[in-house]
């Protein structure tokens, strides 16, 4: 089965690429990057960690080619072979040429085969391609030796970018009308991406059925719980049966999606996120949507969309019981992370100790219902009120505010949309953008395949579970 090799970098690594490659002088400009790894069965993810930018003074630069000393390279392939990681070699055409050179050809032979030579690493290193208009294409060296396409560059910024090797016009007919307020553009782009969605109870299971009726082209659904009689009020397409069955909410959604028809395909996984095959999957994924309660998981969503470069989506939903068999508050947020910039930490939705209690009372609920009883920590209140048309509400603001970034629809610029506060009760809504960058989240910022997983003990490969999902 072939590979396809994906490219992954944030709208401000971006930004500095195109400052840097287009200096306004028609000549072509060159740059490295260290990316880290997801080396998945049917994807391989290159995801940037720094950027190393080639001096102009030190190149001989010219309107369609560019020759430079390759001291900084073996540098960057030394630390490469040292941390299992890839180098990716990026250039621009300042013409505005959409292919790659007779000069390209020759200089790329030359990098591949360095970079197999040095880092003793067979799997694949990339060349890419920067055009004045914003597109990115790339590729590597296939296994055979031959020049192999990247399938994707992804850019995680302000707006979401998606750069296609072969672009497609295709829009199926169901979704002719979604393409008249979206665009062509957007719909075949979703027809290709592949989004994950963990959590697929009363938030996630609307943000399913908004995905594939959209045509998404993959969705992977992650929650490791069967249908139970509570969830009937609010998980869409649940049926009696389901919770006589004890069937897993995953399979519910997955057989829904099926049964519509629309062509979208599913990957369900009824495990727990904190499962070391379920992180490696989502981490393979061009977005994700995070629906879920548990503050540890939304920090491992957090962590690993920084690791590996993906743009995160994090919808809360808040109803507040007054004591007396009344809501005193109904609220929501729609959080946007991009890999680089501020966390769920930073922005103040939970703290490292809350992480810390939530992982503890997963891990040893004994434990964790003493050290509430005893007053180190606060409980959490875990069976909260549901209504299934407040999670419709904010589900939709989610899916919309993923679709502004890839074709804005509102007259306010991106950046001004990191976090939307709403409440229903009280009528106010906040917007904010994005904040300083988060270190203790973003520090692993493009590292990729860590171990233990994400930097984290508690996603130890010792701790796992075969369950059919192994690459």
């Amino acid at each position: 089965m072939s590979v396809d090799v994906i490219l992954r970098m944030t709208g401000s690594q971006k930004a500095a690429l195109y400052q840097h490659l287009f200096p306004d002088d028609g000549r072509e400009a060159v740059a490295l990057a260290l990316c880290g790894r997801r080396d998945g069965p049917d994807r391989h993810c290159l995801s940037v960690c720094k950027i190393e930018l080639i001096p102009y003074e030190e190149c001989d630069r010219r309107a369609d080619s560019i020759t430079w000393p390759t001291g900084r390279l073996f540098v960057l392939f030394q630390e490469a072979a040292r941390r299992g990681m890839a180098v990716v070699k990026l250039h621009s055409h300042p013409g505005g040429y959409d292919q790659f050179s007779v000069f390209d050809d020759a200089s790329d032979k030359e990098f591949f085969e360095a970079a197999v030579s040095w880092t003793e690493n067979p799997l694949p290193h990339a060349s890419v391609i920067a055009l004045p208009c914003g597109r990115m294409f790339g590729r590597c060296q296939s296994p055979s030796g031959q020049f192999q396409p990247l399938e994707l560059v992804s850019i995680a910024g302000d707006s979401i970018e998606y750069w296609f090797d072969q672009p497609s016009e295709f829009v199926p007919e169901f979704a002719d009308r979604h393409a008249q307020v979206l665009g062509n553009t957007t719909i075949t782009i979703m027809r290709r991406l592949r989004a994950v969605v963990v959590g697929c109870s009363g938030t996630g299971s609307p943000t399913v059925e908004q995905f594939y009726r959209l045509g998404i082209g993959e969705l992977v659904l992650v929650d490791p719980d069967h249908v139970g009689i509570e969830n009937l009020n609010r998980i869409v397409n649940s049926r009696e049966a389901d919770v006589l069955r004890k069937r897993p909410k995953v399979h519910v959604l997955e057989r829904a999606i099926h049964a519509t028809g629309l062509g979208t395909t599913v990957i369900a996984l009824p495990f727990d996120l904190t499962d070391p095959a379920v992180i490696r999957q989502v981490a393979t994924c061009d977005v994700i949507f995070g629906c879920v309660d548990s503050v540890f998981a939304r920090h491992v969503l957090n962590k690993l969309a920084s690791t590996y470069c993906i743009p995160y989506f994090d919808i809360g939903v808040g109803l507040k019981a007054d004591g007396n068999g009344g809501i005193s508050h109904v609220s929501g947020a729609i959080n946007y992370l991009q890999p680089d910039g501020s966390s769920l930490l930073s922005r103040g939705a939970f703290s490292l100790d809350d992480v810390q209690a939530d992982a503890l009372r997963r891990a040893n609920p004994d434990e964790y219902a003493d050290r509430v009883a005893s007053g180190y920590i606060a409980g959490a209140d875990v069976a909260r009120p549901a209504v299934i048309t407040v999670n419709m509400i904010f589900s939709g603001l989610g899916v919309f505010e993923f679709l502004n970034r890839l074709h804005q629809m509102r007259d306010d610029p991106n950046a001004g949309f990191a976090m939307q506060r709403i409440s229903l009760s009280h009528s106010f809504s906040d917007v904010y953008g994005d904040g300083p960058r988060c270190m203790v989240v973003s520090r692993y910022l493009g590292q990729g395949d860590l171990q233990p997983l994400l930097g984290m003990p508690e996603l130890s490969e010792a701790a796992e579970v075969e369950h059919g999902v192994r690459d």
